[in-house]
């Protein structure tokens, strides 16, 4: 008779394959009685803003167009400022949001990617006139995200203040695409996006100073969890942050309910809930991907690399931070080469030498942002921020330019990625390395 545990795991690989095929062949979801490609003026609510170099996308929610339901982008100049909560008065025409055939010739499903964030519209440069203001809650949240937002424009000069933004705020937008290159051929993408590795190093680094500060383990994870929560707040709680958040708390919960590899079924379950909730997060949605892909080589990997990094001393947690940041890509890297066609050579001396520096950089972007107002502070702070976030630069850009750093993998097809995931499946299975001490 099968026990609780592998019928769970059963019933979950069933739910899991079958909201993945059904995604495969499923089109659209709604507004199908709508005309799109229509001229409508109508009126809406800023639900999202988020800044580029050469433009906005906002988010709206229209309030009073028949047949529409879901929310619309909207592309748009950089002036006027739009924020969170505004109402507008739209005038344009309304799209459906379409597949895009890439460089490589091959087509990304646009429309299903924004679908998930329950997109189901755009709109190119309309005419827009605001026209009133939408005061809630999460009004004086984003208000707030903007004001520490302004801080860190005014204390840090580019490249630097883009990176802390980026790694603070989760606003990566502002990044010019060749440094966005430079660390993505080294490795380090996660360092300007709240991804699942980024959130796996810093509450794995927290849970460490908490402990070296007398915390036992059980009051550290309460204290964690009221920072983490502190932390999400700060960036007005986006989407992908509070996923990796959640993914990597269950590991920290496991031991309190058994035996560390219960987490693993934690893990399954939390996937198997968003995935109930929104099915478009299992295949169009890599932040969520590569945050369950990250905790799941933390839950199996970080005591094997700690053993196995023996001669790396563990002063300052250096061993403890290079066990971390090498579990977290056990998992992830056939889905990063699948997707962003780089396998990085020199990915571990990157994290290694640059990993260190990212709690840092997130105390002292904090400090810069909440003392904005105080120039003599907010001065003092920015001073020793931007220098190490120049380091930073300067370590990814001499890394990149070592011969063969990064190998460029075109043909890494979807069933390369599944056989690699398979393969290293197989061998955790056989080696077992979360049972080492």
């Amino acid at each position: 008779m099968m026990s609780k545990s592998k019928i769970f795991l059963l019933a979950s690989l069933i739910f899991l394959l079958s909201n993945f095929v059904y995604l495969l062949y499923f089109e659209d979801r709604g507004n199908h009685s709508f005309n799109y490609g229509s001229f409508y003026k109508f009126q809406a609510i800023v639900k999202g803003v988020d800044k580029k170099l050469d433009g906005y996308n906002i988010i709206i929610q229209p309030q009073n167009l028949d047949n529409f339901s879901g929310k619309i982008l909207v592309y748009t100049d950089l002036y006027p400022n739009y924020q969170y909560g505004d109402i507008l008065e739209v005038s344009a025409k309304v799209y459906q949001a379409e597949k895009i055939l890439g460089d490589d010739g091959k087509y990304f499903a646009y429309d299903k990617y924004l679908a998930k964030d329950g997109i189901f519209g755009t709109c190119f440069r309309p005419r827009i006139k605001i026209i009133g203001q939408n005061k809630d809650l999460s009004f004086y949240i984003f208000k707030s995200k903007k004001y520490f937002w302004q801080s860190l424009n005014d204390y840090l000069v580019e490249p630097s203040s883009s990176l802390a933004k980026a790694m603070f705020l989760a606003a990566r937008r502002e990044i010019p695409e060749e440094l966005r290159n430079i660390f993505a051929r080294v490795g380090l993408s996660h360092m300007i996006a709240i991804s699942g590795l980024h959130m796996a190093i810093i509450v794995w680094l927290l849970q460490s100073f908490l402990i070296s500060l007398g915390f036992s383990r059980k009051s550290s994870l309460l204290f964690l969890i009221i920072l983490l929560g502190l932390y999400l707040y700060m960036i007005a709680f986006p989407s992908s942050a509070v996923r990796a958040s959640l993914m990597v708390i269950i590991l920290l919960i496991g031991p309190f309910v058994g035996r560390n590899t219960e987490s693993i079924y934690s893990l399954i379950l939390v996937a198997d809930i968003f995935v109930l909730f929104n099915p478009y997060l299992l295949l169009y949605d890599i932040g969520f991907q590569l945050s369950f892909l990250a905790v799941l080589g933390l839950l199996y990997y970080v005591r094997f690399f700690n053993k196995f990094l023996v001669f790396i001393p563990n002063k300052f947690k250096i061993r403890e931070t290079m066990s971390v940041t090498l579990a977290a890509q056990v998992f992830t890297w056939p889905l990063i080469v699948y997707n962003f066609k780089i396998f990085s050579l020199v990915a571990p001396l990157a994290n290694f030498l640059v990993l260190p520096f990212l709690p840092l950089v997130l105390v002292l972007s904090i400090v810069l942002a909440l003392f904005g107002f105080w120039s003599m502070a907010a001065g003092l702070v920015a001073w020793p921020l931007f220098i190490i976030l120049k380091i930073i630069v300067y370590i990814a850009d001499l890394l990149s330019k070592i011969p063969y750093a990064f190998i460029q993998i075109d043909n890494f097809s979807l069933v390369y990625m599944l056989l690699a995931l398979l393969f290293t499946i197989i061998v955790t299975l056989v080696l077992r390395p979360q049972n080492y001490e």
